[in-house]
Order: structure tokens, then C-alpha cells, then sequence
């Protein structure tokens, strides 16, 4: 008899002991409780440290809750603009792009324009971090 249960613990053909789920839970518990390190606990209650470490990881990972999802952002739409004479070097006022989540770019001088351009390539077409 175990002290998580009142199963009797079976072995396999191979001789390894064979825990129900409700036992490795109740271990896991226990050991998270009881304060002593996870070595120790296994050591104590006659369970493989690393058998026991994989049992809590999975508890773990199985109790962590899922990440949000987040929105995905609108694609960028591609507007045909006429580069020539759009800006001139004395330009008063600046071109303004709106881009999707209320992001502005500012275009000042006319040789920003290629800098806008690539730089709206790369956010239509995002990499993988």
C-alpha cells in the first residue's frame, strides 16, 4: 500500500512500477506541498527522480493556461500613388500614411519615399520571429 493511495502499486513484466493517474497526481501534489526538493521527495516515497520531474512538467504545462490568441491585423492594401512631383524639397505640408492599428507615417522629403516603400513591403510580408 502507498501512502497517496490505498491501490496496490503494480509492476510491469520489466519489473517498473506501474502508478494510475490518480497516483501520480496525488504524488505530484504532494510533492509540490510537502516543501522538499523534488530529488528528495523521490528519493522518500521510492520513485525515479526523473519519472517524477516528467509527472510535474506535464502537470504543469497542462495547468498553465493557454495563451490568447491575438487578432490578426488587417493586410496591408496596396495604393497606386504617382511618385513624381509628390513631394517637392519645399514642400509645406508632409504625406501622411495610415497604416492598419492606427500606426501613421510621416513623409517628408521625397527621398523618404523609397525608405515608406520598403519599409510597407516588409510589414505586408512579416517574418517569423
Amino acid at each position: 500500500m502507498t501512502a497517496t493511495n490505498d491501490r496496490i502499486i503494480k509492476t510491469d513484466r520489466r519489473g517498473r512500477l506501474r502508478y494510475t493517474p490518480d497516483q501520480r497526481e496525488a504524488l505530484v501534489k504532494a510533492c509540490q506541498a510537502s516543501g522538499l526538493s523534488t530529488p528528495r521527495f523521490a528519493a522518500i516515497h521510492g520513485v525515479k527522480y526523473q519519472t517524477l520531474a516528467a509527472w510535474i512538467h506535464r502537470h504543469n504545462r497542462e495547468a498553465k493556461p493557454a495563451r490568447p490568441r491575438l487578432p490578426r491585423p488587417a493586410p496591408l492594401m496596396r495604393v497606386p500613388v504617382e511618385r513624381e512631383g509628390l513631394i517637392s524639397s519645399g514642400a509645406s505640408s508632409p504625406m501622411e500614411i495610415s497604416l492598419p492599428g492606427g500606426a501613421k507615417l510621416t513623409i517628408a522629403a521625397s527621398g523618404q519615399i523609397p525608405l515608406a516603400a520598403a519599409l510597407i513591403r516588409e510589414l505586408a510580408n512579416p517574418q517569423p520571429c
